[in-house]
């Protein structure tokens, strides 16, 4: 019983992501839907934003959803009209407000669920350090020096500055173990 009941919470575990992605889509939609509706019955013309792009700059700028709205610093737009004059063109558009917070909140699910939110990687590079500093962090290298007598440590010796109590000279004879 606790293995099915394990088995279903890690299947909804698995699957939620998904599940609210398609979620936040079908509510994309339908703000789109609404949106249309709002330009079909008409818009005053106060409005509409008018933009004016070089078509140099309306290929490099703007990332197009398709042919009747884009993004624009991070900004979505619903082209209403579009008007061509010499090198320039002229979009007239609805700024749609509803659907730039909706792509934000996606993006901040989407950061989140694949560690790419800045908060959580500021924490957790902070819990490493933190951790790291634990341990050695510097590699050191040694080398073994002939020492002039094994009653003395030589005075540019690491050791000499730590342990000057242990400056003494070994028990002679040795002592006998039985």
């Amino acid at each position: 019983m606790k293995k099915r009941l394990f088995a279903i919470a890690f299947l909804l575990v698995l699957f939620a992501p998904v599940a609210t992605m398609y979620l936040f889509h079908i509510e994309k939609a339908a703000l789109k839907r609404e949106i249309k509706w709002k330009m079909i019955a008409g818009i005053d013309q106060n409005e509409l934003v008018l933009l004016k792009f070089s078509k140099e700059e309306a290929e490099t700028k703007l990332r197009w959803e398709h042919s009747k709205e884009f993004e624009y610093d991070g900004q979505m737009y619903d082209i209403v009209s579009k008007e061509i004059k010499g090198d320039s063109i002229y979009y007239r558009c609805w700024w749609d407000y509803e659907e730039t917070a909706l792509n934000r909140k996606l993006q901040q699910l989407v950061a989140q669920t694949f560690d790419k939110d800045k908060d959580k990687q500021r924490t957790q590079e902070y819990l490493n350090a933190y951790f790291q500093s634990f341990f050695c962090s510097e590699l050191f290298e040694w080398q073994a020096k002939a020492l002039e007598g094994l009653s003395k440590i030589s005075e540019n010796s690491v050791y000499s500055d730590n342990f000057t109590s242990m400056r003494i000279s070994p028990p002679s004879p040795p002592p006998k173990y039985c």
